[in-house]
């Protein structure tokens, strides 16, 4: 008897560890409520959830980034819509009827086309400044208190997961889409004006070196391995055989002592600010000058130049940005230079015309940027297509390898309600075998 009641209490746990599976099954759809159960499609269970909770990850960043390029996009179309409309105002400056007055408010038109178009180039998204590169948590474009506005986001681009191990670039910077450039690679040479920035293959800055300054009142003494330019980057070349400084229109500024050490000393009849050493320095990230400088040269127009060294991946490039572009064509609608200093009609108009090709430029450089996000673009929508079908093809490799059959977890349910009621029955009748039913 003892013997029997054991055997039905062992059947009867086995029915419960049953019925707590069949339970389970049916409650959450799964095969597996713990990985002893079947090790071998745990394995595959954990391999697929994992897939999954890549992919779903992807999505997400994915569309993520669309938003982003999106709105970039829409910038971008924004921004060369201002630029159409400043070219518009200049060619109209330009015109012969068009008096001070009306030029005046041209340049209060466009000041305010400044500032709509600084706004654009700091836009965000989600906390992101769009057109920063890879550190989206610098504002790229910094207003000084002179108005002056320079980029300082990064040249390289940040760099979003498509698909497992693979990156694609998102976006485009600031530099790629509002400053116009001219690259010079190695061996090539590169000319330049002085209102123009330089950088290097690394994305070093470079400058006149600043230590070498004549004013005046204030002489510079210098040897004769020097020229020296003048802030209109106007190019002085060192007569010993006088002295003198020469330009390449045949102006000279006077010189004292003898070689190799001679002294300038600037009046005002010069029309210069300043003059100072050819040398080009590179900037360190503080923007600070360094110890590290390239000669810069004259070539036969007149113009500074600076050779890119011969070295494998050198390369010297020249920055203008939009910006300044504006503040050049703002100044001369109100008929000063960028110092403040008044200039002529005929001074005025000249940077008209310039900065009329300068913002056809600009505009160009801003297209040609677009562009590039629209492809850039392109290949984000093509990887949200393909993540979302791989997420879609793990979801139903997921069913199929850990969902429970319902229908054969229904028949199993009605088997161990039909193995509950015989088993039950069974311990009625064992109940029955007592020693008072068996005497009556």
């Amino acid at each position: 008897m003892i013997r029997s009641t054991e055997q039905t209490l062992f059947r009867l746990d086995n029915l419960n560890a049953e019925q707590q599976r069949i339970s389970y099954q049916m409650s959450t759809g799964r095969k597996l409520q713990q990985g002893s159960d079947d090790s071998n499609l745990y394995a595959r269970e954990i391999y697929v959830d994992d897939k999954i909770s890549v992919y779903k990850g992807l999505k997400v960043q994915i569309e993520r980034t669309n938003a982003q390029n999106n709105v970039s996009d829409s910038i971008l179309a924004d921004a060369k819509d201002l630029l159409s409309y400043v070219k518009s105002e200049v060619l109209k400056a330009l015109n012969s009827t068009t008096d001070d007055n009306a030029r005046i408010s041209i340049a209060i038109n466009l000041e305010g086309v400044k500032e709509n178009l600084l706004m654009l180039a700091n836009e965000q998204v989600e906390g992101e400044y769009l057109f920063a590169g890879s550190d989206t948590s610098v504002k790229p474009f910094v207003m000084d208190a002179t108005g002056s506005v320079k980029y300082m986001g990064a040249n390289e681009l940040r760099k979003i997961a498509v698909e497992e191990g693979s990156y694609r670039d998102r976006g485009v910077t600031g530099r790629e889409t509002f400053d116009n450039s001219t690259v010079a690679n190695a061996g090539e040479s590169l000319e330049f004006s002085l209102d123009e920035r330089i950088y290097d293959q690394d994305g070093n800055e470079w400058e006149l070196k600043n230590d070498w300054v004549a004013v005046i009142g204030t002489p510079l003494a210098f040897n004769n391995t020097y020229d020296l330019i003048d802030n209109n980057g106007t190019y002085w070349d060192l007569d010993e055989s006088v002295p003198q400084l020469v330009d390449i229109s045949g102006n000279t500024i006077p010189l004292t002592g003898g070689g190799p050490g001679y002294a300038v000393n600037l009046s005002p009849s010069d029309g210069i600010e300043y003059l100072k050493a050819n040398d080009l320095v590179m900037l360190d990230s503080s923007g600070n000058q360094t110890a590290t400088f390239v000669k810069i040269n004259q070539n036969a127009e007149g113009n500074l130049s600076i050779d890119t060294p011969s070295t494998t991946g050198s390369k010297f490039e020249t920055r203008y940005s939009v910006f300044e572009t504006l503040d050049n064509i703002i100044n001369a609608l109100k008929k000063v230079d960028s110092s403040g200093t008044s200039i002529s009609d005929t001074e005025a108009k000249a940077v008209l015309e310039s900065g009329l090709t300068s913002i056809s430029e600009d505009y160009d450089r801003m297209n040609l940027g677009h562009a590039k996000l629209g492809a850039r673009n392109k290949v984000f929508e093509i990887s949200y297509e393909r993540v979302s079908a791989k997420l879609t093809q793990y979801n139903i490799l997921s069913q199929e390898i850990g969902a429970a059959d319902l229908s054969k977890v229904a028949v199993e349910a009605k088997a161990l309600e039909l193995t509950y009621t015989a088993l039950y029955s069974t311990i009625n009748k064992m109940n029955e075998l007592s020693l008072v039913n068996f005497i009556r």
